[in-house]
């Protein structure tokens, strides 16, 4: 699917599998300490997998599950960006986080497909693309969830909220994604799960895709 996916929104995708088993494959598992969103961005090019040790934000490590203490991310939020607690506190509430996450591998390629299915695809398109696939869904019933934080974007409102929700997700981009995500002005980020995937391939016309 990771072909068909790129065929139609570009090389700005990749292929998310939790806890997968790749001993007959290659997988760099980055030294350096990395974001998710980082890691995101490496993974449109090359196949790479994060764990406990190699994963530095601390709001990548709130949603993956790595750290659990809301309270302390929320003050750090808030001292960085100058929000206020009650509302970094407030908006953590409605962002999942995940449990039993040993490692995450990104950029699941053609090859590695034919045996490990990923669990979710993470995209970065052209807004007028999210109409496309949001109508093509709409036929079936299914609508798409677009995030209103700018917080944990890529982390948790795309790859946690989908994972654990089970339906495609929308953000806008948060400023730690903008900054060190790879996410261009004129881009926003979409995550769809597994299950939904072969729907949207099979419901999209190519000529709705804006290129």
């Amino acid at each position: 699917m990771i072909s068909e996916l790129k065929k139609l929104f570009g090389q700005k995708c990749t292929g998310i599998k939790i806890n997968g088993d790749f001993k007959e494959f290659f997988i760099n598992v980055p030294v350096k300490k990395m974001k998710f969103c980082e890691a995101v961005a490496c993974s449109f090019g090359l196949p790479l997998q994060l764990n406990n040790k190699n994963t530095e934000c601390p709001a990548a490590r709130r949603s993956i599950g790595f750290d659990k203490d809301d309270r302390q991310l929320a003050e750090i939020i808030s001292d960085r960006n100058d929000i206020p607690n009650q509302f970094v506190d407030e908006t953590l509430k409605d962002i999942p986080k995940q449990t039993e996450i040993k490692n995450i591998s990104l950029g699941i390629t053609d090859y590695m497909e034919e045996r490990i299915q990923p669990d979710l695809y993470i995209i970065y398109l052209q807004p007028a693309n999210v109409t496309a696939v949001t109508h093509a869904l709409a036929k079936h019933g299914i609508n798409v969830s677009i995030s209103p934080y700018s917080l944990l974007s890529v982390c948790g409102n795309v790859f946690s909220k989908t994972l654990q929700n089970e339906e495609v997700t929308v953000s806008f981009g948060c400023p730690e994604s903008r900054k060190t995500g790879g996410i261009h002005h004129d881009e926003v980020v979409m995550g769809i799960p597994q299950k939904i995937t072969g729907i949207l391939l099979n419901s999209l016309n190519p000529q709705d895709i804006y290129q």
